[in-house]
């Protein structure tokens, strides 16, 4: 039978000491880059497996983070999740996941859970509500948010550049001569459609162009709704011109409608979404989006953890990745080639 390899084959088979070997497994400083490939080269190679729990007694970490995101189903957040697992896998951690489906209690229940399993840290995308309950929390417990900021509560944020993303998407519109928009909502208590809103109204009061009530439809939490609220914009006396879809779930409901109606995109309705997603890039014509950068927010939601669970006194950061406005088809451009308008991230401190 094969002997198990230990720490101390690694040591020699890279040529370090057992310290050096320690400091890699636990991701610690001090290590330049060629020393710690040597390592991972002989970690890989000699099939080692770090004792876990020795690790987490020795460190008092259990080498585990916990993530709630509100629904796993829904391919941005998926691939947020993946971004922080790939993150966390390269660190020697693991990722426990849940959903919150929007519901405050059930985000509550959950932080409640993985505290309770010692989770070495936390992140959350911040149900409808407020947050304010983890003020006590978060003095021994690292906690980033990614997504959106929570409510009634400062902690480091990962997001994108929600508002200028719709207002650039906004006045390309305009720029195709639509007058009548339609704005399309999941649910405006989120901070995120609030800024998307936001540019979206930029837009158009920079047009000298008045936003009826009417051309706001709020709610549309699933297909089915955001299908039956796309309807109720499509049998108005003046139906939009351009339909703005507030994610990529609204969007789906908005095309269907479209569909049933017989109506041609963008000849008799364009239509435009934020967040770019498989089937965008499969339907005829192809939809025209702002793509958010979903991997690379999961990516550095979690090493901003990291960065916090090693060193918990660092000041609260917001985090703004750049988007990029995707024009294809559905808005009234040629479908091919596809071009592409690239917004610079920002970083801010907070």
């Amino acid at each position: 039978m094969r002997r198990t390899p230990t720490i101390r084959d690694v040591a020699q088979a890279a040529g370090v000491s057992l310290k050096t070997v320690s400091r890699v497994i636990n991701s610690d400083k001090g290590v330049s880059a060629e020393t710690r490939k040597r390592v991972l080269a002989a970690i890989e190679a000699l099939g080692y497996r770090p004792n876990a729990l020795a690790r987490s007694l020795r460190g008092r970490k259990t080498y585990t983070i916990g993530v709630i995101i509100t629904d796993i189903t829904n391919g941005f957040f998926s691939t947020i999740v993946r971004g922080i697992e790939d993150e966390a896998f390269a660190r020697n951690y693991s990722v426990l996941v849940a959903n919150s489906d929007e519901l405050l209690e059930k985000e509550k229940l959950y932080v409640r859970i993985f505290v309770e399993k010692q989770v070495d840290g936390l992140i959350i995308v911040p149900a409808t509500g407020s947050q304010e309950y983890l003020r006590d929390l978060a003095s021994h417990v690292p906690l980033v948010f990614v997504d959106r900021p929570p409510r009634d509560f400062n902690g480091p944020v990962v997001q994108v550049e929600n508002r200028e993303g719709a207002y650039r998407l906004t006045c390309h519109l305009l720029e195709h001569g639509f007058e009548r928009l339609a704005f399309l909502a999941s649910d405006l208590r989120l901070p995120t459609v609030q800024e998307r809103f936001a540019g979206f109204r930029r837009a158009l009061d920079e047009a000298g162009i008045v936003l009826h009530a009417e051309m706001v439809k709020d709610g549309a939490k699933t297909i089915h709704e955001a299908y039956r609220k796309t309807h109720e914009l499509l049998v108005l006396p003046l139906r939009p011109q351009a339909i703005f879809a507030a994610n990529n779930l609204v969007v789906q409901g908005v095309l269907k409608a479209i569909r049933e109606r017989n109506l041609r995109i963008p000849q008799d309705v364009a239509v435009v979404g934020f967040d770019d997603f498989e089937m965008a890039d499969l339907v005829q014509p192809r939809l025209t989006v702002v793509a958010q950068p979903a991997y690379a927010l999961g990516k550095e939601a979690a090493v901003l953890l990291f960065s916090r669970i090693t060193c918990p006194s660092l000041a609260g950061e917001t985090v703004v990745l750049p988007v990029e406005v995707v024009l294809r088809g559905s808005c009234g451009c040629e479908d091919a080639p596809q071009e592409k308008t690239f917004l610079k991230g920002v970083r801010n401190s907070t």
